[in-house]
């Protein structure tokens, strides 16, 4: 189902759909712009309310105390009170049910490119999907912080859908509105086609909601204040005092549920049936509340509903991170991270199984070094280049690649693999292999891969992983996620 494009064209739908959620532009359109306004203008809004307010009730008192030759004058009054607050609050309304009508038809192109006609085809979508936002964003020099940012909520968008499907194959949610759609849907073809689907209107667009807005309350001055201060001139990404932090986090999340409630409608219902429209009706709030209840359970992580949002959070705050500290080399510990969190009891322990059955160790579009074999299986006496382009590895650690390189020499991507632990210059024990090759053999191996000159002396002999962004860059490049023999290194 899911949509084909070109293979330049994908990466630039992707960076589209990022911008959509997180951009700044003079027409200031995206999702977290259409937000910092709204909450800037706030004030005016409840101001503008109240006098209107004041005036009708005024007007209508004295409409009762005037005499009988003033009557015609205060009735006119009166109208023009009435016409003016129906007409700014007709103005509110209207711009409440435009940003929520963006937001869902933002959600509808994301399924649509992530969501396949069986599983098989879903998983490679959100691979593509997922990859593309790590081959797109920066790994090196400078802006890796700012992209990043911009980046992230369409990430954990994709990640909260592929676990809540996850969650209810294995039987672990327990919602009722949540079970009745997804059973429902069962039923129904799940195409762009199908004018309505009970598990994708219902549920996968409420959840893809909650995971866009999550952080939206961000964009309220006080937290707006925070993070570039009073003059605007403030790192907003470096590390917060903790009297900050707290106020920031409290702010954000009571924000956030305030977004939701007052700058969002519902959907509207446009037949002429009454039962219809009642069942419209009652399935939207059903939807709404869905999402401020996703959006409360997951400052709950413990528990199976709020992992929905919570997991893939604190998952892509470490691979698309925002921290100085950012090393490309690390984003593999975000799962490590994950594991131990369910150790400690922080996160639910079945949750997060379930998602790192999905993505295993390394992440989409992570750059892999590793050892290949020769025809007879023997481990040959040289590493190569290999990008993660799959989603539920066979094993935690041995991820789903595309060849980049074939006998020192870049190629178009024509072969998969699965690279095992044991070949994958990651972990030591694969870098232990390459220990006895003679340094002049390893700096000619270095010589033929890297991309460019700064690269090569920032390399270790024996690299960890590659950064594959600039290989990326190339359009001819993009095309990772065809299909492929798969072979074993």
């Amino acid at each position: 189902m899911s949509l084909s494009f070109g293979k330049a064209a994908y990466a630039k739908v992707i960076q589209r759909l990022i911008e959509r959620i997180y951009h700044q532009s003079p027409l200031q359109d995206s999702i977290y712009e259409q937000a910092i306004k709204w909450f800037d203008e706030k004030d005016y809004r409840d101001q503008k309310a109240t006098e209107l307010e004041q005036q009708l009730f005024l007007f209508e008192n004295r409409q009762q105390q005037s005499k009988k030759g003033d009557q015609a004058a205060v009735a006119r009054n009166l109208k023009q009170a009435e016409e003016q607050h129906k007409t700014f609050s007709e103005e509110i309304e209207e711009a409440r049910f435009q940003r929520y009508s963006e937001l869902q038809s933002l959600c509808r192109d994301i399924l649509s490119l992530c969501q396949g006609e069986n599983f098989v085809d879903t998983n490679n979508a959100s691979a593509k999907m997922l990859g593309t936002i790590q081959l797109i964003c920066p790994t090196r020099r400078r802006h890796i912080a700012r992209e990043n940012q911009k980046a992230r909520h369409l990430y954990k968008a994709v990640l909260s859908i592929r676990l809540l499907d996850r969650l209810l194959m294995d039987g672990l949610i327990d919602h009722p509105f949540i079970l009745e759609r997804y059973e429902a849907g069962k039923s129904v073809p799940y195409s762009d086609e199908t004018e309505y689907h009970p598990y994708r209107d219902d549920i996968q667009i409420p959840v893809l909601m909650a995971a866009i807005l999550q952080d939206i309350g961000r964009c309220h001055p006080i937290c707006q204040g925070i993070l570039k201060g009073a003059d605007g001139n403030f790192d907003e990404f470096r590390e917060l005092e903790a009297e900050e932090r707290n106020t920031f986090l409290q702010t954000s999340y009571t924000e956030t549920l305030n977004y939701v409630q007052d700058a969002l409608t519902v959907g509207r219902y446009t037949g002429r049936s009454k039962e219809e429209r009642d069942r419209f009706v009652q399935g939207e709030i059903e939807k709404r509340e869905l999402i401020q209840l996703l959006l409360k359970q997951a400052v709950r992580p413990q528990d199976v509903l709020g992992s929905i949002l919570r997991i893939p959070q604190i998952y892509t705050g470490m691979v698309l991170s925002t921290r100085s500290s950012y090393n490309y080399e690390d984003l593999p510990k975000a799962a490590l991270a994950l594991e131990k969190s369910a150790e400690l009891g922080k996160l639910s322990k079945n949750s997060v199984a379930a998602f790192l059955r999905i993505v295993g160790m390394f992440p989409q579009g992570y750059g892999i070094t590793y050892i290949p074999k020769d025809s007879d299986g023997n481990d040959m006496e040289r590493y190569e280049y290999a990008i993660v382009t799959g989603l539920y590895p066979p094993d935690f650690r041995t991820p789903i690649c595309r060849m980049v390189t074939y006998s020192l020499t870049y190629q178009a991507s024509a072969r998969g693999c699965i690279v095992s632990a044991e070949n994958n210059l990651y972990f030591a024990q694969g870098r232990k292999k390459l220990e006895v090759v003679p340094e002049e053999r390893l700096l000619d191996i270095l010589r033929k891969l890297v991309y460019n000159f700064e690269e090569r002396m920032a390399s270790p002999l024996l690299p960890r992983c590659w950064h594959p962004d600039d290989y990326f860059l190339n359009q001819k490049n993009q095309n990772l996620w065809n299909k492929a023999v798969v072979s074993q290194n």
